[in-house]
């Protein structure tokens, strides 16, 4: 009698065949622009060259001297290879990092086929528009995730040195180490801050000290330059000067009040011990919290709500009454953040979503959501607490 093939073999078979032919299409039929961006770094590190200087209609390099590093392999490979790979390891970058962390936030999506379906849906649009603009997003969030997972298994060391690594790639994880942080746990601690410094440092040892800070400060000014600032991205500032004529300055002591509210509260959890309630919120807060204060929060980078999307999904999966006011408000989700975005509205329909900012709207529904989702289950977990 032959054995049945389980669910996650199954699962995994799909998503080779899905993401190898995403890969395909985007290397030998679309080619996106970015990964010239990311050919000419390797090709300026090569040259002891300014990374950050703009090439024509290209967007700028926004990444660390360590990320042109790692994208030098990729570019001595014909283009075409270089690009399958690049993209094809970051998408099983993301996916493993998300299977991760939702079995340590509770829901063993391997086991469970509804769970399987809610996680694709809810993740599919996202992760395929950052990876199909060859943005980095998709490798650096499941980094993010897989630090997430091993903090919430007890690994401490492992998670610091994790999130180190991809806070010295894209400075946005930063968000979730601060937060972590607050818990003061000494391996975590030492792996974070000293791992920062080594990966800010290791590439001294192949190019140089001196071309390594110039490149360092360099990027520096590259991230804090206005120029970046000018471009109508989705963060919360460039949403209320559009529709209402305020200052985008406002964005800074909004991120500081909520930053600060953000990790007061990680420190009340982690005093109260409400670990499950950690595993479960921090990363999809996270993730909004950089996609409403970033200065550089684009559409692609919606990818950081995939987590949010999915908890909202998982709610209605498990509720026993009236789960219908769930799915009503994950559908919801997914239509103002990529559905409208997408090729699967009329392309008027998308146009106006672009031009009215309507992902930001969709990252502060969802961060109602899933503040009333928190506030829910805390409550819950206080009642049954002795």
């Amino acid at each position: 009698m032959k054995k049945e093939i389980g669910l996650l073999p199954k699962t995994l078979i799909l998503l080779v065949i899905f993401t190898i032919g995403v890969c395909l299409h985007l290397s030998l039929i679309k080619k996106p622009d970015n990964y010239q961006v990311y050919g000419n770094a390797a090709e300026n590190l090569f040259y002891k060259q300014n990374l950050y200087a703009k090439h024509g209609i290209l967007d700028y390099f926004k990444y660390s001297p360590l990320a042109a590093i790692i994208i030098v392999p990729f570019g001595i490979l014909i283009d075409e290879v270089g690009m399958f790979l690049f993209l094809f390891l970051q998408y099983w970058l993301f996916f493993w990092g998300f299977w991760r962390w939702a079995k340590s936030a509770g829901f063993r999506i391997d086991q469970s086929s509804s769970m399987m379906i809610l996680a694709f849906i809810s993740v599919v649009s996202d992760s395929l528009l950052a990876v199909q603009i060859c943005q980095v997003n998709a490798g650096i969030f499941g980094l993010m995730l897989l630090a997430a997972a091993q903090y919430s298994e007890g690994k401490h060391l492992k998670s610091g040195l994790l999130l180190s690594l991809a806070t010295s790639l894209k400075l946005f994880p930063f968000t979730l180490a601060f937060c972590f942080l607050t818990d003061f746990k000494k391996k975590f601690w030492l792996a974070f801050w000293v791992g920062l410094a080594f990966w800010f440092f290791l590439p001294a040892l192949l190019i140089g000290v001196d071309y390594n800070f110039e490149l360092l400060r360099e990027w520096y000014n590259l991230m804090t330059w206005d120029q970046t600032r000018n471009l109508e991205m989705l963060d919360i500032g460039n949403f209320l000067n559009l529709h209402f004529g305020i200052s985008q300055v406002i964005r800074n002591p909004m991120a500081v009040v909520f930053g600060i509210f953000v990790g007061v509260a990680s420190i009340y959890l982690f005093r109260k011990g409400r670990t499950e309630l950690i595993a479960r919120f921090l990363v999809p807060v996270n993730g909004l919290y950089v996609l409403l204060f970033s200065y550089l929060s684009e559409s692609a980078t919606s990818i950081l709500a995939t987590p949010a999307i999915f908890l909202i999904a998982m709610e209605a999966l498990n509720e026993k009454t009236r789960a219908w006011r769930y799915w009503i408000l994950w559908i919801l989700a997914l239509l103002l953040i990529p559905v409208f975005y997408s090729d699967l509205v009329p392309k008027e329909w998308s146009l106006w979503a672009r031009g009215f900012h309507l992902k930001t709207v969709g990252y502060v529904y969802i961060s109602i959501v899933i503040g009333f989702l928190f506030a829910k289950h805390y409550k819950n977990s206080t009642a049954e607490s002795p």
